[in-house]
């Protein structure tokens, strides 16, 4: 079990498909499209657009770890 102030960091997209198991690429797909995850649905950033380019994800690590747990066992 992770501690509380672990799972509320911010976490960006690549981190967060590696954890995951995935391409960034099909991470955005998922999230773009509304669409499962490898059977699972996604966890959803919290921040869109961040970075200077306007494009980047953040997402909370515990949402990522939680979803990342589901696929592990599935």
């Amino acid at each position: 079990m992770t501690s509380p102030a672990l799972r509320k960091e911010r976490i960006g997209i690549a981190h967060a498909a590696q954890l995951l198991g995935v391409r960034v690429t099909e991470l955005k797909d998922a999230l773009r499209h509304g669409r499962a995850l490898r059977g699972h649905a996604p966890p959803q950033p919290i921040v869109r657009g961040a970075g200077s380019s306007g494009t980047q994800m953040l997402f909370l690590l515990g949402d990522v770890m939680d979803v990342a747990e589901l696929m592990a066992s599935s």
